[in-house]
């Protein structure tokens, strides 16, 4: 059995743990935003001192650890060959989770964080320094939905450059979470599962181009998957805090995620109609409890964002619509609405079609190949190449989905994998939000192996090599630098002014010429338009 913690009615285990930055970061953004306590853009520690007497009680990953042996066959005596595979495996796993731990101790500064330097950093830490959750008027994001930004916080600016230490605390889970969930649909039968999960994951080049940078694609991830397994578990308050920042992570997720449930429910509800069978699954205890106290929380968690873009661009989820409701404040500002307007079109329509080779069928042909390897550099059209592991298990979990079928047997998880991935194909191409559906995807088709093939294994070791050579091309030459010496050209004013502003401290706003401004402990005006994050006003 996994180890378990209670609380009174909670109950925790080590791989849910990263679920509280989000239940002590949220408040604590609130309480110092409003009391005034961090107006150098510089949080208490407090935040992380919670968080670790939740750690001290037990060790991430424990629960793992301890059952391990049950994960082998209980008969089990490997030959020469699995032993080989296994040992290399997991040693290329831990030189792979060394190279992102690296990472993850160094400042903001990677090409791939530019999202994180333009808002994801900058809107929160100015919200604290202004003490105000008004409208900081020359950002369009700052409309956004930003929950899990303010509950990350108090952890990310408890240290005067910002650190991404959160993030790869939140990876760790997200891989801890995957192993309970396909351990608890393999069985006792396939009890390598678990394992086999844990190296498929971190031998995903897709994953790995984010892990132990500042990016917050792996942490919805990990909040979607560990909202299924608390909920497997029963525990309806984590499940709760958990579907609660993923479902309000992002504008337009909430409409993705309500879709998406609605034609999983349509279908559920026809094949059971017509008596299929419904196969791999776990109960889902306590959802009634997990919604319940889903929807109470949304009032505190979305609330105060949807009220703030509805009362500034008169829609609740900008940048979908803005002025569909209501007078909207920046209309009284004809050049700032004529501006935000085309930051909204900018976001809506150009997002869709600058990612991807187009929607026609020759397009769908390809892309299943495209999707895995770089086309231009390191890269491709769809941003981020997902790699190897990708395209060894696409086809398998397609035969597994299309034998169910022909059986009239319906799989939920892998259904909702299938659906997640149309709704990608008919929105933004960006590969980094096929996340959820390619865990889910690594899940259920590992879960059904009857065995782990010597080729599958091989070509798993060939994945986990490119990995961590590719890993470590991107970080090397990061060695050896700390602090300031790591940071971008432009970013370097910004803290060399901080030294200046702090010892003569005013209340003025610096103008500064560019929205990046993650590293600044001193109130920040952007005059210059730069569509779509920046704004006229």
């Amino acid at each position: 059995m996994a180890v378990h913690r209670s609380f009174g009615k909670i109950t925790t285990s080590v791989s849910h743990l990263p679920t509280w930055f989000f239940i002590i970061g949220y408040p604590l953004f609130w309480l110092q935003l409003y009391t005034h306590t961090a107006v150098q853009g510089v949080t208490w520690p407090l935040a992380w001192i919670l968080f670790a007497l939740m750690s001290l009680r037990e060790t991430l990953f424990i629960d793992q650890a301890i059952t391990f042996k049950r994960w082998l066959p209980s008969r089990w005596s490997p030959a020469m060959t699995e032993r080989f595979f296994w040992s290399a495996g997991f040693g290329i796993a831990l030189c792979i989770i060394g190279i992102g731990a690296m990472a993850s101790l160094k400042p903001l500064h990677l090409l791939q964080e530019f999202d994180c330097l333009q808002y994801h950093y900058t809107l929160p830490r100015q919200h604290l320094i202004l003490g105000s959750f008004a409208h900081i008027p020359w950002a369009a994001d700052d409309l956004f939905l930003l929950p899990i930004e303010f509950a990350l916080a108090p952890f990310w600016f408890a240290t005067v450059l910002p650190n991404k230490i959160p993030q790869f605390i939140i990876f760790l889970g997200l891989i801890g979470v995957a192993m309970r969930l396909t351990s608890a649909l393999a069985g006792e039968r396939r009890p390598w599962a678990g394992p086999l999960a844990a190296l498929v994951i971190l031998g995903t080049h897709g994953f790995g181009i984010q892990m132990g940078t500042g990016m917050l694609d792996l942490i919805t991830a990990y909040l979607f998957l560990a909202s299924l397994d608390s909920l497997r578990l029963g525990n309806w308050f984590l499940a709760g805090v958990e579907f609660n920042f993923f479902f309000w992570s992002k504008p337009l997720m909430p409409a993705e995620v309500v879709i998406t449930i609605g034609v999983l429910a349509l279908l559920f509800a026809l094949v059971r109609r017509n008596h299929w069978q419904i196969g791999e699954t776990f109960a889902l205890k306590h959802w009634r409890r997990a919604l319940g106290f889903f929807l109470i929380l949304s009032m505190f968690v979305a609330g105060p964002f949807m009220a703030k873009s509805i009362y500034y661009a008169g829609t609740p989820f900008f940048p979908l619509a803005p002025g569909m409701i209501g007078p909207a404040q920046i209309k009284t500002h004809p050049q700032a609405w004529g501006s935000l307007q085309e930051a909204s079109h900018i976001w809506m329509e150009g997002t869709k079609n600058n990612y991807g080779h187009g929607r026609a069928w020759l397009s769908f042909i390809k892309y299943w190949w495209l999707l895995a390897v770089p086309e231009k550099g390191v890269n491709n059209a769809f941003d981020y190449p997902l790699g190897l592991t990708y395209l060894l298990f696409i086809g398998p979990f397609f035969f597994f989905l299309a034998k169910d079928g022909l059986q009239r047997k319906f799989s939920p998880l892998g259904v909702l994998a299938a659906l997640g991935w149309i709704l990608w194909w008919f929105t933004s191409q960006q590969s980094r939000f096929l996340y959820v559906p390619l865990l889910l995807v690594f899940i259920v088709t590992i879960s059904r192996l009857e065995k782990i093939s010597r080729v599958l294994f091989l070509c798993l070791l060939i994945s986990l090599g490119l990995e961590a050579i590719s890993l470590w091309d991107a970080h090397r030459g990061d060695v050896g630098k700390w602090g300031i010496n790591d940071l971008r050209g432009q970013d370097k004013p910004l803290v060399e002014l901080n030294q200046r502003y702090l010892q003569h401290p005013s209340s003025d706003y610096v103008d500064w010429p560019s929205h990046d401004v993650a590293y600044a402990q001193f109130p920040v005006v952007v005059h210059k338009e730069s569509l779509p994050h920046t704004i006229l006003f």
